[in-house]
């Protein structure tokens, strides 16, 4: 244990929380909402180029056919000696658009009583900046690992299916991982009023089908000879708000159903004759065949006289379907994180689970490694005046050398 604190001392001394909020800014001032990243990728690969002990290369892909998108992963490996466990480090670049609100502007990385404000400063170029310096500050301080560490600055986890990541398991280039580690903000998702350090040790899933029910057209007038599908549309959302069992888990809390995108009725003096909904759940067991098969047997009893379809969205993949997760408590990677915040940081670290999806649904439930969200706090993301607590960035950075060097040494 001593010549791992040696080795941790002189690591640590590497991490400059000014050259931290420096890289933080100038990632901040690179704009990438999702299906926009190869600058920000390109910018990162430049930088860790520069070590020859980093192995970078750009992973491209293409999803032809839904999105057409053609993207962008950085990968980067430290290579350790052979044999030991190694570690995945995940983290996406992209954001969400840019939303109306701002007081600072979004793009500048305005550093203002002790945080960062810019869009993407939390969710998730923080964490992008601490597994930069972790890596950067392992090889200057010249550590020698037993295992590899490998780092994927992911694209796309922002929209729809979380392609950056799916990608990099879908092409084997994370499959010989045994931990991963995702520096998302954690406290900022949790359901409660955790703070830093925080990690998420698991988090619900997700299924997203679209609702179309037929009627037939008749004059306003006389609305008995037509069948009214925006009736017919009201009674099936009724009758799944009341029968529908989201469910409930231990840990991950219970399920949650949302209808969005209500649409029908919009011709003048007509009985509509079709309307459709988006029915938007966060699942805690199961997978999207069995959210599908439970929202239909409710249909099925309320023998309407529309036609009423029910389909799961399209999905790139059948492995794409964000499904729950979780991690047991007693894991090395837990525990190792538990340590690290009493060693490094003298708190306890505290547990929560995700009421939202992330790249770790992909990672976890498919790698079925042990996974956890670990990442700095702050507020606003997804919304106007973003912004993270710099110290927690360059604590997590810190927490998370203590756990590389514990189970990688």
């Amino acid at each position: 244990m001593n010549s791992k604190w040696d080795l941790y001392r002189r690591a640590e001394e590497k991490i400059d929380r000014n050259d931290m909020v420096k890289l933080l800014k100038e990632l901040v001032n690179i704009k990438s909402p999702f299906f926009e990243e190869a600058e920000i990728i390109d910018y990162l690969r430049g930088r860790l180029s520069y070590y020859n002990r980093l192995q970078t290369q750009i992973h491209r892909y293409e999803e032809k056919d839904i999105t057409g998108f053609k993207g962008e992963n950085l990968v980067v490996r430290l290579p350790g000696k052979e044999g030991g466990p190694r570690m995945l480090l995940n983290a996406h670049v992209d954001t969400v658009p840019l939303c109306d609100g701002w007081t600072v502007d979004p793009y500048e990385g305005v550093v203002k009583d002790g945080r960062l404000y810019g869009l993407g400063a939390l969710d998730m170029k923080a964490g992008v900046v601490a597994c930069v310096f972790l890596l950067e500050t392992l090889v200057e301080a010249g550590v020698e690992l037993s295992g590899d560490i490998v780092f994927t600055a992911v694209s796309d986890e922002e929209g729809p299916f979380g392609l950056g990541t799916h990608y990099t398991i879908l092409d084997g280039l994370v499959g010989d991982c045994d931990y991963a580690v995702i520096p998302e903000p954690t406290a900022p998702f949790a359901p409660g009023n955790e703070k830093f350090p925080c990690a998420a040790l698991g988090s619900r899933g997700t299924a997203v089908y679209y609702v179309k029910v037929k009627g037939k057209s008749a004059h306003g007038a006389n609305p008995e000879k037509g069948i009214n599908a925006v009736e017919d549309a009201a009674r099936v959302i009724t009758a799944l708000a009341d029968k529908l069992d989201p469910g409930s888990h231990p840990l991950l809390g219970d399920g949650t159903m949302c209808i969005t995108n209500l649409q029908g009725g919009d011709k003048y003096l007509l009985v509509p004759e079709e309307a459709s909904f988006t029915v938007y759940r966060h699942t805690v067991e199961g997978d999207a065949e069995q959210a599908l098969r439970e929202v239909n047997e409710i249909i099925d009893e309320l023998d309407l006289e529309s036609e009423v379809e029910v389909k799961l969205r399209d999905l790139p993949h059948p492995e794409v379907f964000y499904r729950p997760w979780t991690v047991n408590e007693d894991t090395p990677l837990v525990r190792s994180l538990q340590q690290g915040s009493e060693y490094i940081l003298d708190k306890k670290l505290q547990t929560t689970y995700f009421r939202a999806e992330s790249d770790a649904n992909h990672i976890a439930s498919r790698l079925k490694i042990p996974t956890v969200l670990f990442g700095p706090d702050g507020a606003n993301y997804h919304a106007a005046d973003e912004y993270v607590e710099i110290d927690t960035m360059v604590d997590t950075t810190r927490v998370l050398l203590y756990t590389m060097l514990d189970l990688l040494c």
